[in-house]
This record gives C-alpha cells, sequence and structure tokens, in this order.
C-alpha cells in the first residue's frame, strides 16, 4: 500500500512538471519607440494571440510574425505614454481555450535601433572627431561609444546626448569605432541598450577620403630625388665641361699676373703701339692726330756789343746770321702774337749803326 502511494506521487509530479513546463512563455519588447513586438517559445501550435494595457479594452492582434506557416509572434502599436503602464497579454489554442495569461512591466524593455551614418574626421588640432545619427529623435536618448586599435581591448566612453565623441592625439594605428544608444535614467532607464553599429575605421577614411597628407609627403619625397637627379647632372657637366663650369662658376683673376701678362704683350706683339695695343676705335685714334701744318721758320738773334773809344759814341749791337729768319717769323702772323710795328720801329732804330762814322 505505501508503494503504490509513493509510486503514484512520485509518478504525479513529472505529469505537473511537464503541463508548466509546456505553457509558452510571452517576451514584449518596446521597439525604438514606435511598436510592440511580443513573441513567446512554444511555436508546436498556431496560437491567437490577445493584448490590452491597464484599463483599456482588449485588442486582437495587429500582425502575425509567423515561421514555416505558424505564428511564433505578434506586433502592435504603441503610444508613448504607454511603457509606464502595464501590459496583460493572452495565448488562446485553436479552439478558443486559454492558455497562458501573463503581465510585462515595458518601462525597463525599451531597445532603440542601432546608430547609424558613422563618419571619423581627422581635425587640424590633432584629433580624431566621431559623429553619428540617432533614428528617433528624441532628448532621452543617451549614446556609448567604443574603440580599440589593432584588434586589441575595446575601451568604451559614454558622451551622453551628443551625437559625436574626440580622440585626442591619435596614433598611426588602426582604429575601430562602434556606438549604441539606449533610454537614459531620467527617462526611466531601460535595461537594453541597442545592437552595436556598424564599425568603421580610421584608416580607411585616411586612406579614401584625406589623402593630402600622402600627397603632400609623396610630392616632397617625388621633388627631393628630382631636384638630387637635377644635382647629380649638374656635376658632370661640370666635370666634363670647363667652359660650362667657367659660365656658371667664373674663376676669380689673378691680378698680378694678367698685368705682367698684359705688359708682356704690349711689346712683344705691338712692339709698343699703345694704340694698337689698346685696340682704339679708329675714330678715337684719329682724334689725337692734328688737323693743322705749320711752317718752320728760322730765328736770327741780335746781340748788343758794348766798345770803349775815345770818341763819345759806341756802338750798340750788331746783328748775327739769324737776321732773316726773323722776318720770316713776321711773316707767319697767323700765329705770331708780337705786334709788328714795334719791331720795325726797333729794326730803324738800329739801322744807322751799321754806317761807317
Amino acid at each position: 500500500m505505501i508503494l503504490l502511494l509513493i509510486g503514484v506521487f512520485f509518478g504525479s509530479i513529472p505529469s505537473f512538471a511537464f503541463s508548466s513546463s509546456s505553457q509558452p512563455k510571452i517576451t514584449c519588447l518596446i521597439i525604438n519607440l514606435d511598436y510592440v513586438n511580443c513573441t513567446w517559445t512554444e511555436h508546436k501550435h498556431n496560437y491567437t494571440f490577445k493584448s490590452k494595457f491597464s484599463h483599456k479594452e482588449t485588442l486582437d492582434c495587429e500582425k502575425y510574425l509567423s515561421t514555416d506557416g505558424v505564428n511564433t509572434g505578434c506586433v502592435f502599436h504603441y503610444e508613448k505614454p504607454q511603457r509606464f503602464i502595464t501590459l496583460k497579454t493572452r495565448l488562446h489554442s485553436s479552439n478558443g481555450s486559454l492558455v497562458t495569461e501573463q503581465e510585462h512591466n515595458l518601462k525597463e524593455y525599451v531597445k532603440l535601433y542601432s546608430p547609424v551614418n558613422l563618419s571619423v574626421v581627422e581635425k587640424k588640432d590633432a584629433e580624431l572627431w566621431l559623429y553619428w545619427n540617432i533614428t528617433k529623435n528624441d532628448s532621452c536618448i543617451e549614446s556609448q561609444v567604443r574603440h580599440r586599435t589593432d584588434n586589441n581591448a575595446w575601451k568604451n566612453t559614454t558622451p551622453g546626448h551628443r551625437t559625436s565623441f574626440s580622440l585626442p592625439f591619435p596614433s598611426n594605428k588602426r582604429y575601430e569605432f562602434q556606438v549604441r544608444s539606449r533610454i537614459e535614467f531620467s527617462c526611466g532607464e531601460s535595461k537594453l541598450w541597442s545592437d552595436w553599429s556598424e564599425p568603421i575605421y580610421w584608416e580607411q577614411l585616411k586612406t579614401n577620403n584625406t589623402t593630402d597628407g600622402r600627397i603632400s609627403v609623396m610630392s616632397l619625397v617625388l621633388c627631393t630625388a628630382v631636384a638630387s637627379v637635377i644635382l647629380l647632372i649638374l656635376a658632370c657637366l661640370l666635370v666634363h665641361s670647363e667652359r660650362l663650369r667657367i659660365i656658371l662658376i667664373p674663376v676669380v683673376p689673378n691680378a698680378g699676373r694678367n698685368v705682367s701678362n698684359y705688359l708682356a704683350a704690349l711689346f712683344d706683339n705691338y712692339d709698343g703701339n699703345v694704340e694698337k695695343w689698346l685696340s682704339m676705335p679708329k675714330d678715337l685714334e684719329n682724334g689725337f692726330k692734328p688737323n693743322f701744318t705749320e711752317r718752320a721758320c728760322l730765328v736770327r738773334e741780335y746781340k748788343i756789343m758794348s766798345q770803349s773809344s775815345t770818341d763819345s759814341e759806341s756802338i750798340l749791337s750788331k746783328p748775327t746770321d739769324l737776321s732773316s729768319d726773323y722776318q720770316c717769323m713776321h711773316s707767319y702772323s697767323s700765329s705770331s702774337t708780337i705786334p709788328s710795328s714795334s719791331e720795325t720801329i726797333q729794326t730803324q732804330d738800329l739801322s744807322h749803326l751799321d754806317k761807317p762814322v
């Protein structure tokens, strides 16, 4: 008898456990503050879903979610204040009998969409700026950023309501960024973050969009190489071409040696002819030659002779052999400055001295 009771007791336990575990569990989430998504775990039967918020009427499912022809969930409209009201859900079997009824507090179960349009900008002040957009324009949404370099450990940062994040002094490594969002504490914090956004890489953006730095470096290297080649070519030309070397780098003349060479050339090559040595123009050389002729004249000189005698008369002078030349000098009047009248008078005064006493 006792064994029978024990067998009946332990036999009833699996039946109870099976009946309780066979009831599907309903999970409801507010998606992006747009609609409510409720799903259940048991997918063997097509259940009918009904829901209502407190103090409101019960509504049938607006849109079912199905897999292989079996209903797996329901989507219905959401209004903003409803997240603070208790939601009641029911599942009915195909014959209309109630399978399960559950209550849900949706305030902490809001899941937003992932942020979109991520972009990275490198500023001139050695900073990386990450920007993104949130699909729901709501002041109650906060964001979280995570980044890492070269597949190392993630570093999380919460910039709050801002949709931007700055990273100062980035190194020359590969940066990876992701962003997610949720309802913040002051608006009834949600336990659920959105999914992480698609990753974005700084090196990829730098290669595609900000190539000015690399272009400038390449230009500098190219210019340096071209300048080196040009200098090498000029050096070769200077070695093999003395004339080009003299043109580019003129030789400073040696003053002492050049003067001696010039004077030696004056006497050796030009026989002391300064005009030919200086290579004077013919017009300038003719300017130094006289353009007039002067007739040469001989000059007679008179000497006054003194003689002592008994008589009172004395001989004054005696002309020399140059008297005829003196007259010739008078005949050339173009360059003479001695007046002719005075000379005539002097000649007349001395003429009587030639007569004998």
